[in-house]
């Protein structure tokens, strides 16, 4: 999985393309200011995308909540093959139609299922912000912490449970910046049927509590419900967590 690096061309506006390195092509926006590893190395969030390649198999099928642009969903259904598939979750509505895009431009149609939504732990309608310098960083609004973002919009809201008819689910990945315990509780019916699932998430006990949720409650329930919990470290290397191990982490 090589490429030659910094492959770009400009497209409109503040959108271009470039290359992963896995050989796929992606549309990304420029004012994102993590687009520049994409640009330079055709790769984002490198000990992910290594476990992505040591656990995802062909047929699988995988949920990417807070799919952003889509670096991870693409990578998911290029191992998954064409007779796996990915459900790709992303709330926000300019970046879901990237995410759309680039599945698009990949000939990927028929490997995945997209939802503009949030993933949450009930079905309802939430606030949800952004920055267009930071797209992929946006988030539910809760009275904890509003109004600090340029762009808003009302967006659904519906737990994975809900928005998976799949039976067989090999990986979750999420990463919704602080509203990781709404979207683990809103999958425990999938958790449950798939005792040999692996999950990766974010862990941001600030972003948690700026979610107008409880970091000790999410963790009781983190170590309650798998068993065994890691913190990805870098690339190769993960080390085992115990409760006080995990809220002493800040990110």
């Amino acid at each position: 999985m090589n490429r030659k690096p910094f492959c770009f061309a400009k497209l409109y506006g503040d959108m271009g393309l470039t290359k992963t390195y896995f050989g796929r092509k992606i549309i990304i926006n420029t004012k994102n200011i993590y687009t520049l590893n994409l640009i330079d190395k055709g790769k984002i969030e490198g000990a992910i995308c290594h476990l992505f390649e040591q656990f995802i198999k062909p047929n699988d099928v995988v949920i990417d909540a807070g799919a952003n642009i889509g670096f991870l969903s693409l990578l998911a259904a290029h191992l998954v093959g064409p007779n796996g598939h990915v459900i790709a979750v992303e709330a926000n509505p300019d970046v879901h139609l990237t995410l759309q895009e680039n599945i698009v431009i990949n000939g990927f149609g028929s490997r995945f299922t997209t939802h503009q939504v949030a993933a949450y732990d009930q079905s309802t309608e939430l606030t949800f912000t952004w920055n267009s310098h930071r797209e992929g960083s946006g988030r539910i609004v809760t009275e904890v912490q509003s109004g600090l973002a340029e762009k808003s919009c009302q967006v659904k809201a519906e737990p994975l449970d809900l928005l998976c008819k799949h039976e067989n689910i090999s990986l979750i990945k999420i990463d919704t910046e602080g509203a990781e315990p709404y979207v683990l509780r809103g999958a425990q019916k999938i958790i449950k049927n798939n005792p040999k699932i692996k999950v990766i998430f974010e862990w941001n006990a600030k972003h948690i509590q700026q979610r107008a949720d409880d970091p000790l409650e999410f963790v009781d329930y983190v170590f309650s419900t798998f068993n065994q919990v890691e913190h990805i470290k870098k690339i190769g290397l993960s080390i085992p967590l115990d409760k006080t191990s995990l809220l002493s982490l800040q990110h």
